[in-house]
């Protein structure tokens, strides 16, 4: 699973404000509804006239679904797809953060099935877990942190057992942890050795 949120965040929450820029996932930004679709696509009928035919596949209209789900609740992050050879470090997008998401959660959450909805519910939690502490990881590192510090990448990753991951990558370093404290303490501990 690719759940992750960063900044530059991991599997689902990112901070992008130091994005890198590159994108190696297939981005999926912005309101998808009917509404918008039939806009582009009367847009391109004026165009073209009216043999101009626009058709979305079923995972465009599905990402859509989830994308509009997620930013009406997280306004400030971008939601991306990330397949499991992608480098989810160079994925980042324009907001604040970045959430990260594979094929089958996406399909999870854009599910209305009434057998899905224990599995459903389970990761929008795990999501909302994920934002609150990559806010309170992020606030940890800028406390610890000065102008001079290079902080190009921090968030945090859910592993399959739903256990949360923190990292870092500060000054050139890669930090990682289970735990947040401990993670800014090897960070201060660092910092330290160096003055």
């Amino acid at each position: 699973m690719a759940n992750s949120v960063s900044s530059n965040i991991g599997n689902y929450v990112r901070d992008v404000g130091n994005s890198r820029g590159a994108i190696a996932g297939n981005k999926v930004r912005g309101p998808s509804g009917k509404e918008t679709n039939e806009k582009k696509a009367t847009g391109i009928s004026n165009m073209f006239g009216d043999s101009a035919k626009v058709e979305f596949s079923p995972e465009v209209e599905m990402f859509g679904k989830v994308v509009d789900l997620l930013q009406k609740k997280y306004d400030n992050a971008d939601v991306f797809v990330a397949g499991p050879g992608d480098d989810l470090s160079q994925i980042g997008g324009d907001l604040e953060y970045s959430i990260i998401l594979s094929e089958d959660e996406m399909k999870l959450l854009s599910s209305d099935a009434p057998q899905d909805k224990k599995a459903k519910d389970k990761l929008l939690g795990q999501i909302d877990d994920a934002m609150n502490k990559i806010t309170d990881l992020g606030k940890k590192i800028g406390e610890n942190t000065n102008e001079k510090d290079e902080v190009s990448n921090f968030g945090i990753r859910l592993d399959k057992n739903g256990k949360l991951n923190f990292f870092a990558d500060i000054n050139g370093k890669s930090y990682a942890d289970t735990s947040m404290d401990a993670l800014v303490k090897s960070l201060v501990s660092d910092k330290t050795a160096q003055n």
